[in-house]
C-alpha cells in the first residue's frame, strides 16, 4: 500500500477521570464497543489490510486479546512504549520507524478518532500537492460551555485553536493555539502577499490524522528535540514552508579556506531530507496553470470535513457525545455485519426504548421503564420504573427500582439501588449509592483511584 496505517492508542487518557483508572482509554465503549475498534473498522473498509497499533506496554494484552476476539481481519502489530516514559507522539513514531515499509508514506490517526471520513479526499490532495503532511481538520468540536458534562461542576473552556488557510490551495498557513498568543493576533505582510486569499478560521480543530511523507519521519530520527505531532511537529513544518533553502558554498566561499572542516555547521537542513517525486515533477513539468507547484517542497495541506462524524473523544464531553452520535452512524462501520441497535438477547417487558438507543447482549430491563438517548452495555440489569436519560451504562450495571438517571456514565460493575436519583453523575467501577440517594454532579470513585477532573 501506498501509506503505512498506526494507530496512536498508547494514551493515558488524563482528562478521562474515573473513566480510564480500571480500562485503557482504547477500550472505553463506544456504542458498546471499545473505542479503537472504529478507526480500525475505517481502515479495513479502505481496503487496508495492516497497520501497527503502538500501546503502553501494561495495556498491550489487553487491547490485543480483546480485538482479538471481535474478530478483527486486519493484521495488526503492537508495539508498546514503556509505561513510565514522558513520551510524545512523535517520540512514538521515531520508536516503530524501522517497521515502516519502505518507501511508504505514514498514515497516523488516534485511537479516539471516531470519523466517517473518505480516506481517498485526504490521499488525493496529498498526492496533487505532493504535501508533507496533509491533516484532517473538522468543524464539528464540541462546545464545551455548553455541553452538559457529567461530573463536578467546573468552568470548561475549550482552547481555541487558530489555523490559516488559503482557500484555493487547501494550504494550511498559519497555526496557533490560543494560549501561545498575546492580546492580538498578528500576521506578517509578506504571509499576506503570498496568500491573498487567507482564511483564519478559529472554529477548526485537528483532528489527529495525518498522511504524512516518509522524510518527515527521517527527519524527525534526527530532530529528537520535536516529541509530539500535533502541537511542535506540525506547526514546525508549517513555518518551514516560507523558509528557503541554504545556498550551496564551494571552498572557495569560506572566511577561510584553510580552516578546519570541524568548525563547519555539518547539521542537515530539513532540505537535505527531501526526496524528489518523478510523477509530481512530471505533473508540474507539464501543468500549464500550475503555480502551487513551483512553490516550496515543504507543504502542509489539509482537508476540511464539514459533514459526517468527526468526534475526538479525548475529554468528558467529547465522550458523551460520540455515545450519543454512534447510534446514527453505527451500520456505516459494520456494513457486512450489522450491529442490532437492540441485541436480539435482551429481554423487555412492557417498556419503552428509543431509536437513539443502543442495548448490549444479556441485559434485562424490566416494566414501565424509559430508555432515551443512552447506550446501555451487556448483562445490565435494570428493574421496573426506572428512567435513564442521556446516559451511558458500562457492563455488568444494576439499576435498581425506581431509579431516575439523568446525563450520567454508570461504568462496570456499579451499582444503584432503589429510588436514587441521580443528574450529571460519574459513578467508577465496581461503586454502589445508597437507596433513595439524591446525587448531583457528583463522582463517586474508589478513593486509591481518583484523579482530578
Amino acid at each position: 500500500m501506498e501509506f503505512h496505517p498506526v494507530i496512536m492508542a498508547a494514551g493515558h487518557g488524563s482528562r478521562m477521570t474515573d473513566l480510564t483508572a480500571n480500562t485503557p482509554k482504547a477500550l472505553l465503549p463506544l456504542g458498546n464497543l471499545p473505542m479503537i475498534w472504529y478507526p480500525i473498522k475505517m481502515l479495513q473498509k479502505a481496503g487496508f489490510e495492516t497497520a501497527i497499533v503502538i500501546v503502553q506496554e501494561s495495556t498491550k494484552d489487553n487491547i490485543e486479546s480483546t480485538l482479538r476476539n471481535l474478530e478483527v481481519k486486519m493484521k495488526l502489530e503492537f508495539v508498546s512504549v514503556p509505561d513510565n516514559a514522558d513520551w510524545g507522539t512523535a517520540d512514538s513514531l521515531r520508536h516503530i520507524h524501522e517497521r515502516i515499509k519502505p518507501h511508504s508514506d505514514l498514515l497516523v490517526l488516534s485511537c479516539d478518532l471516531l470519523t466517517n471520513v473518505q480516506l481517498h479526499c485526504l490521499a488525493d490532495i496529498h498526492r496533487t500537492y505532493d504535501a508533507a503532511v496533509t491533516m484532517l481538520l473538522t468543524s464539528q468540536s464540541v462546545n464545551m460551555t455548553e455541553q452538559s458534562v457529567p461530573g463536578h461542576k467546573t468552568k470548561r473552556t475549550a482552547e481555541k485553536e487558530f489555523i490559516g488557510m488559503d482557500s484555493q490551495q487547501k494550504k494550511v498557513v498559519f497555526m496557533a493555539s490560543e494560549a501561545d498568543l498575546d492580546e492580538s493576533l498578528s500576521i506578517r505582510k509578506s504571509l499576506l502577499k503570498r496568500h491573498p486569499c487567507l482564511t483564519i478560521h478559529t472554529k477548526l480543530s485537528d483532528a489527529h490524522l495525518y498522511l504524512i511523507k516518509r522524510w518527515v519521519i527521517d527527519y524527525l530520527i534526527d530532530n529528537k528535540n520535536i516529541s509530539t505531532i500535533k502541537g511542535e511537529l506540525i506547526p514546525h513544518l508549517v513555518k518551514k514552508q516560507f523558509s528557503k533553502p541554504p545556498a550551496t558554498h564551494n571552498e572557495s566561499d569560506l572566511p577561510n579556506p584553510n580552516a578546519s572542516v570541524m568548525s563547519v555547521d555539518t547539521r542537515q537542513d530539513i532540505y537535505s531530507y527531501l526526496q524528489d517525486s518523478e510523477v509530481f515533477d512530471l505533473a508540474k513539468e507539464m501543468s500549464s496553470s500550475a503555480h502551487h507547484m513551483t512553490e516550496n517542497k515543504i507543504g502542509c495541506y489539509g482537508y476540511v470535513m464539514e459533514g459526517g462524524l468527526c468526534i475526538r473523544s479525548n475529554t468528558l464531553a467529547s465522550y458523551c457525545e460520540a455515545n450519543r452520535q454512534v447510534p446514527k452512524y453505527l451500520s456505516s462501520f459494520s456494513e457486512n455485519n450489522p450491529i442490532a441497535q437492540i441485541h436480539p438477547t435482551v429481554t423487555i417487558s412492557k417498556s419503552q426504548v428509543g431509536n437513539d438507543c443502543l442495548i448490549g447482549e444479556g441485559v434485562t430491563v424490566g416494566e414501565k421503564v424509559s430508555v432515551k438517548k443512552s447506550v446501555i452495555g451487556k448483562h445490565c440489569s435494570i428493574a421496573d420504573k426506572v428512567k435513564i436519560n442521556n446516559s451511558i451504562l458500562m457492563d455488568h450495571v444494576t439499576v435498581s427500582e425506581g431509579c431516575n438517571i439523568q446525563g450520567c456514565i454508570l461504568c462496570d460493575n456499579s451499582h444503584i439501588n432503589e429510588k436514587c436519583e441521580l443528574k450529571d453523575c460519574i459513578i467508577g467501577s465496581s461503586q454502589q449509592v445508597i437507596a433513595m440517594g439524591k446525587l448531583t454532579n457528583e463522582v463517586i470513585v474508589n478513593l486509591d483511584q481518583m484523579m482530578e477532573i
